[in-house]
């Protein structure tokens, strides 16, 4: 364990080394894990290098950008290069359809809720895309409710904001800000709408309009997915090979 003696630190040292642990990073690094390696430094020398390495990128226009996510830091590409990442990335992208953004947005702003309030906000049963959230380590069971035979309650995981880049559950969108999403988004559906109905065809770009509301989209870009949220009918048994539960 290498251990800094404070009258000797180097800043530009610090930075190089929370440099290094974060690129080689698989999960964002708490504050206490990098004092936990970096023996000798306290918060402000983390804080300290974090700042300088985030103006080291911003002032020679690097691709990168330290976040602060899921309670600790963690070394990402900025939004605007999204496109070009997911490029290579896409057979490993994670998907998730409508349904299960609607499923995770009552779960993230509702929790802890039972999936029969799940499924009476949503108005269909949600036991298959429900099971498909815990598969995926984006929800988990947090405990059971004090209600009639005690049903389980549903949260979400650290994982869920490490893909959607919430330093902590406090960043979600607050109800204003929500109802904007929402608005936003029951607005472009309908402009998809007017466009498919003159006879527009989708674009092998993804730029045109989709043909369908209910494709998979991908996760870990930013919070506009589970803003907008349209209206369900019939069920999700889909979410998980068609059974329920």
């Amino acid at each position: 364990m290498v251990v800094m003696n404070p009258a000797d630190r180097n800043p530009n040292e610090v930075r190089s080394i929370v440099e290094a642990i974060l690129v080689t990073a698989e999960a964002p690094v708490s504050p206490g894990r990098l004092l936990g390696v970096i023996k000798g430094l306290n918060g402000k020398d983390i804080r300290q290098a974090i700042d300088d390495l985030n103006d080291r990128y911003d002032r020679g226009g690097h691709a990168m950008t330290v976040l602060e996510v899921a309670g600790g830091y963690q070394l990402a590409t900025r939004k605007e290069f999204g496109p070009w990442v997911r490029k290579l990335h896409d057979r490993n992208q994670v998907r998730l359809s409508q349904a299960a953004l609607e499923t995770l947005a009552v779960i993230a702003f509702k929790q802890p809720v039972t999936r029969v309030e799940i499924d009476s906000i949503r108005g269909v049963d949600s036991a298959g895309v429900v099971r498909h959230l815990l598969e995926l380590n984006l929800t988990r069971i947090v405990g059971r409710s004090e209600g009639l035979g005690r049903p389980m309650l549903f949260g979400t995981t650290k994982e869920f904001m490490t893909h959607f880049g919430l330093k902590s559950l406090a960043d979600l969108p607050k109800p204003r800000e929500l109802e904007e999403l929402l608005a936003e988004g029951q607005q472009k559906a309908l402009d998809l709408a007017a466009a498919g109905a003159d006879g527009d065809e989708p674009r092998a770009d993804g730029e045109g309009p989709q043909a369908d509301s209910d494709e998979p989209h991908e996760h870990g870009d930013d919070l506009e997915g589970i803003g907008e949220l349209g209206t369900s009918a019939g069920t999700d048994e889909d979410e998980a090979g068609g059974s329920s539960s």
